[in-house]
């Protein structure tokens, strides 16, 4: 199959989507890069040291000795480059920190480099794109350089959608996608790649935005469980999938005229979602006055296993808002990272089950994704003096107690 992709490859962005492709063109020891967009240097990674290292977090941990290149050596000598830097910004700083990763990259192409972005855009995104790789290098859409647009579900090298700058694609292009992501579905023309995905993304959280307003109107809890009977087929939704695409949300929002149905559509599903941290807050206070607690004696542990690597940083601004809130409502809040419980299930690691729970106090737990409730369901016990209340951040916020 090695004749049928193009190589080298260079992927520009230390993430964990990122670092997915590379694993998965491992498989076929193709010679492959992945940049750091902080430091601009190349890693040059091999199929050896991917198959030790699950993630980005465990291969930088481990510091293993890899070959390095500058980012100009690395980005002029591929035949294909994927574009999935981590964006740390937001609204506007978010579309000129894409712009100016975007600038560093453009400037080393190559002629004949195929650039495959996989962060989200909105209806004309990709265009301006194409137009800042056309200024910077003098190259022209399809004779010097060909745009392929893939947005990329959170944590995966699953694409959504597949949109190209052109209909007659080589098959070593095609090949190359295969090779380094999973589930390529057929291709389309750039321009309604860009109106489906915003279609993907308006279908997902518009019924996740319905129901979780329709939680706040019904706070009995006997009508909550009879609307789950009226539910989607997603199933239980948490914090995490409520979180996971805010920044798609934005970007299509930006390009949109205000006033118009897509506009007010979006907008709304915005402010549900951008709601719901406040929703939860108000459900805590509710639940510490249904357990006849007291705010100054109560301690939640925020259980959430966030990826820092990821490209979208949605998460990690919405679990720092998430903690401000929740300040607001107890005398301690605290960060429990959920990571070490999770590789608890594997014997080998010898970590002991439990989580921490403190004596005098009353413990609440906070899951924030259907995994965290999982690790903490399961690790959570409850001692002589110590209660442990587990509460779910799903749509109607739900409770449950742990015990041995």
């Amino acid at each position: 199959m090695s004749n049928n992709i193009l190589a080298p490859i260079t992927i520009f962005g230390l993430s964990t989507e990122g670092y997915r492709i590379a694993s998965s063109l491992s498989f076929f020891d193709m010679q492959t890069t992945l940049v750091d967009e902080n430091l601009n240097v190349g890693m040059q990674l091999k199929n050896k040291i991917l198959a030790r290292f699950d993630s980005v977090a465990a291969l930088l941990e481990d510091e293993p000795l890899l070959g390095l290149e500058s980012l100009e050596d690395a980005i002029s000598k591929a035949k294909c480059i994927f574009f999935a830097p981590k964006i740390r910004t937001h609204g506007i700083e978010s579309k000129s920190t894409i712009s100016l990763r975007l600038k560093s990259v453009a400037k080393h192409l190559s002629k004949g480099v195929v650039f495959v972005n996989m962060l989200p855009m909105s209806y004309g995104g990709n265009r301006e794109n194409i137009s800042l790789i056309e200024k910077l290098t003098g190259l022209d859409l399809g004779v010097g350089f060909d745009y392929i647009y893939a947005p990329l579900t959170p944590r995966t090298n699953k694409p959504v959608l597949i949109g190209s700058s052109r209909i007659d694609i080589d098959e070593a292009v095609i090949g190359t996608l295969r090779s380094a992501m999973i589930d390529v579905p057929d291709i389309l023309p750039l321009y309604l790649a860009e109106w489906l995905y915003s279609k993907y993304i308006i279908r997902k959280y518009s019924s996740i935005a319905t129901e979780l307003e329709l939680c706040k109107k019904l706070s009995k809890p006997r009508d909550l469980g009879l609307l789950k009977g009226f539910t989607d087929s997603q199933g239980e939704v948490y914090l995490e999938t409520v979180s996971e695409n805010l920044f798609d949300i934005k970007v299509i929002i930006e390009t949109l005229k205000s006033g118009e149905p897509l506009w007010y559509t979006m907008s709304g599903i915005l402010k549900s979602l951008e709601g719901y941290i406040k929703y939860i807050a108000n459900r805590v206070r509710a639940i510490l006055k249904e357990k006849g607690l007291k705010a100054g004696r109560a301690r939640i542990l925020v259980a959430w296993s966030i990826d820092p690597f990821e490209m979208r940083e949605d998460k990690i601004s919405t679990f720092s808002n998430l903690i401000e809130k929740l300040h607001d409502c107890v005398g301690s809040v605290v960060a429990l990272d959920t990571i070490p419980y999770l590789q608890a299930f594997y014997p080998r690691l010898g970590i002991k089950r439990g989580l921490p729970s403190y004596e005098g106090k009353d413990n609440l737990i906070l899951a924030c994704s259907k995994e965290d409730f999982k690790i903490v369901f399961e690790n959570s016990q409850t001692e002589l003096g110590v209660s442990t209340i587990i509460i779910k951040a799903n749509l109607p916020v739900e409770v449950t107690t742990a015990s041995n």
